[in-house]
């Protein structure tokens, strides 16, 4: 899963994401360019975009779902 966010300054001046979440596919993700953050079920945007303007996941377990 490829998450890339755009405008992120005009964003956060207007009150960021908030509750907003993406929802996964089953199973666990890793950021595979910070590999030791993990999702399943759903991901916070706020979390995914906390450091980089972009994230991608790669499916590390599929027993989640």
């Amino acid at each position: 899963v490829t998450a890339v966010t755009r405008l992120s300054l005009r964003l956060a001046e207007a009150g960021g994401w908030r509750g907003t979440t993406l929802p996964l596919p089953p199973g666990r993700w890793a950021d595979a360019l910070a590999p030791e953050r993990e999702f399943a079920g759903h991901a916070r945007v706020a979390d995914l975009f906390a450091d980089m303007p972009v994230a991608l996941l790669e499916r590390v377990d599929t027993a989640d779902a």
